[in-house]
């Protein structure tokens, strides 16, 4: 044996600072001690540390979503759909490899990327809720895939993967140990990856198949099913946890219940109107419900809620969603032309667009048509409000550079 220098090294496990004047030899040649080894990409430090790794992950991670944004993304040649498939083939990948191994621990940063290349694809501020994000291209975070590509994988080892295979063995040693030392608390630090696993599994509702530590073959055969549901479920739970939190949210969370991907109005070719749209239910928009939210040149405050009035009507009303969509009357020939395309449809809804403007539980029920699921469902409605939303947009914007001459 001739071992070439560089090539062989030792790496010790721990966090004990390295002995230098400790030697090592190998077939009567001395080799070298190293704190880091890379195996089929992954870094691996004696620490047992992945943040040098994930950082560097990162950085290539951002790299291709700036390569995708100058594939025709920033000038809106990509359409929604086509920016999504590029950062599932060439983004997300990158912040996944080797997940199963290192990805127990919540990971910002990582999810700071997703959100960045959501919002870009949905062509809204940086200041868009999070929420709103995942929630209209029907993400789940990070953690949530991470989970899943975990659980999947745990399914193979423990669903028909060969006994002899090195994978099983290290598996059972660690299992065993971990159910041996299970009240012991140091147990955590220990056997993380198997925790992770009775961590997860018994978040939903499976911790009767961790206790049986083994698969049936139909099991198996279904198990990616399973847990996709499962995870899928408790994402959309935390999603609308989260949502309950943020004020901003309150026509968001009217329109919106499900975290699915809206194709409807998404994959729309009309990119003015779509972008408008995703404002107006987000939140994040040009209203004075959300600019009145911070200092600007004109103003050294944030104005408090009832100062938020339309300067465009000027009927003393706060200027929100609602406002813009039902009431301003610098609209109102739009707003005719939209309800006179989609009366029947409501009318069908058991919704009378006259007597239901007067109150604002009506108004509610004509807003979530207009903008939610109704909107999401029936192409005749989804048109007549997206270029409602647009012309108005346009005249309210219009009317901010040309007569008001200030940022409202």
């Amino acid at each position: 044996m001739n071992p070439k220098k560089g090539k062989s090294e030792v790496m010790l496990f721990g966090r004990k600072p390295r002995n230098k004047n400790r030697k090592w030899m190998l077939g009567g040649v001395e080799i070298g001690e190293t704190s880091m080894y890379k195996y089929l990409g992954i870094e691996l430090k004696s620490g047992l540390s992945f943040k040098h790794y994930k950082k560097k992950i990162v950085a290539e991670a951002r790299r291709r979503m700036m390569l995708v944004w100058a594939m025709g993304m920033r000038e809106g040649k990509l359409g929604v759909t086509d920016c999504v498939r590029a950062w599932q083939a060439l983004v997300r990948p990158v912040l996944e490899y080797g997940t199963v191994v290192w990805g127990e621990a919540k990971w910002e940063e990582g999810e700071q990327v997703q959100r960045e290349m959501g919002k870009m694809i949905l062509g809204c501020s940086p200041k868009m809720a999070n929420e709103v994000v995942l929630g209209e291209l029907g993400w789940w975070t990070l953690k949530g895939r991470r989970d899943f590509l975990t659980l999947n994988y745990w399914g193979k080892i423990v669903g028909g993967m060969s006994p002899h295979r090195l994978v099983y063995h290290v598996y059972q040693t660690s299992r065993s140990r971990y159910d041996k030392n299970h009240d012991s608390p140091n147990n955590h630090s220990l056997n993380k990856w198997c925790n992770n696993i009775h961590s997860i599994l018994k978040g939903i509702d499976l911790e009767d198949t961790w206790n049986a530590n083994t698969l049936t073959e139909s099991e198996a055969a279904q198990w990616r099913g399973t847990i996709k549901e499962k995870i899928r479920e408790r994402e959309e739970t935390q999603w609308k946890e989260r949502m309950q939190s943020k004020p901003k949210l309150r026509t968001y969370i009217l329109l919106k219940t499900q975290l699915i991907f809206e194709h409807a109005y998404l994959t729309t070719r009309d990119k003015e109107a779509r972008e408008v749209m995703t404002r107006l239910r987000g939140g994040t928009n040009e209203l004075r419900i959300e600019t009145g939210r911070y200092a600007i040149t004109n103003r050294d405050r944030p104005l408090e809620l009832n100062e938020r009035r339309c300067l465009i009507c000027m009927n003393g009303e706060i200027e929100d969603e609602t406002h813009f969509v039902m009431n301003c009357s610098v609209y109102e020939d739009l707003r005719e032309k939209m309800f006179d395309a989609v009366s029947s449809i409501l009318t069908r809804e058991g919704i009378r667009i006259s007597e239901a403007r007067k109150d604002e539980e009506g108004r509610k029920k004509i807003m979530t048509a207009l903008m939610g699921e109704l909107f999401s469902s029936n192409s005749e409605l989804r048109a007549a409000a997206l270029h409602f939303c647009k012309r108005a947009m346009r005249r309210r914007n219009n009317i901010v550079r040309t007569v008001l001459d200030q940022r409202t």
